[in-house]
């Protein structure tokens, strides 16, 4: 019942349980506690949870992971909180957070502005001899970008990779973010340019786009152009990522770092799609730059021919 969402169902046979003189075990309230959080029900979970401390259930860390996970996900951080400190009080009882208590406490805090929050309870997972995975680092980090600490985000960056843990393309796209929002973008082409490398890992397209594309609403063309020929170094760009850009230069009158883009592609070759490349030529007959319309009538002779040879 509890894994077909059935939660009625779930109750009766509870109550069935109880009418019988069957005490409920962990199990059975940590099924029927999943249940209620899975189909949002949280009233009916808190519920779950008095009768089980009332009946004098032992609880666990699972069931109290369980329920601060459904609070966390229903945006209820300070109740998330409130479950966390009656599982600290109940350390006498061999009770104790574990790695993911704390991750989904550090998550919702970070989600909710929270990031002050968020390092206390990394500084109390540190001191119960609980090492912080790579999650738990990217949320934090997430929680950086959103309040635009750079200097923080870099220091938790250093600390993630002294405690030996390797960055992902996950890490670095938040990373990425972070350096964009304080307005980096020069700092955030050399994280992506050498960074990744360090670790042997390979960067994908994506991260490149997103750095080109905050490069272009920052009206930084120079640095998307050379973004963009780094991607084509480092990786193998869909159509539609290239597309996206043309698209972007166009929209933001942008139409030489536009030009620029297409050129690099078509030498490249990278793989194009001439509507967007029609968009980015309509655009520069619209501004009347003819230079630009020339450029893009070439690189459209190109691609022609390169598809009558293929």
């Amino acid at each position: 019942y509890g894994k077909g969402g059935k939660m009625a169902e779930c109750f009766q046979l509870y109550e069935h349980m109880r009418e019988r003189g069957m005490a409920p075990s962990q199990v059975t309230y940590g099924i029927l506690l999943d249940c209620c959080i899975n189909e949002n029900h949280m009233d009916r979970a808190v519920e779950v949870f008095n009768h089980m401390t009332e009946e004098g259930c032992v609880m666990n860390t699972v069931l109290y992971t369980t329920l601060i996970k459904g609070f966390a996900r229903a945006g209820q951080v300070d109740q998330a909180m409130s479950v966390y400190e009656k599982m600290l009080e109940d350390r006498t009882q061999g009770v104790t957070p574990d790695l993911i208590t704390f991750s989904i406490l550090i998550k919702a805090n970070c989600d909710a502005g929270g990031l002050k929050e968020a390092l206390k309870l990394l500084d109390t997972m540190l001191d119960l001899n609980l090492h912080p995975d790579e999650v738990v680092f990217n949320n934090l980090l997430s929680g950086c970008v959103q309040k635009n600490d750079e200097k923080l985000g870099k220091q938790l960056f250093k600390n993630m990779i002294e405690a030996g843990l390797k960055p992902s393309n996950a890490t670095f796209s938040i990373m990425l973010r972070l350096l964009a929002s304080c307005k980096l973008l020069e700092e955030a082409l050399e994280l992506l340019r050498s960074e990744p490398q360090k670790f042997s890992v390979a960067p994908e397209a994506r991260l490149f786009v997103q750095l080109a594309q905050a490069c272009l609403r920052e009206r930084q063309g120079r640095t998307a152009v050379e973004v963009y020929s780094l991607m084509l170094e480092r990786s193998n760009p869909t159509a539609s990522m290239t597309g996206g850009l043309l698209s972007m230069c166009s929209k933001l009158n942008m139409l030489g770092s536009g030009v620029e883009i297409l050129d690099i592609a078509v030498k490249a070759p990278a793989k194009l799609d001439t509507r967007d490349v029609q968009e980015l030529r309509q655009a520069a007959v619209r501004k009347k730059k003819t230079e630009f319309v020339d450029q893009i009538d070439q690189c459209l002779r190109v691609l022609s021919h390169g598809r009558q040879a293929a």
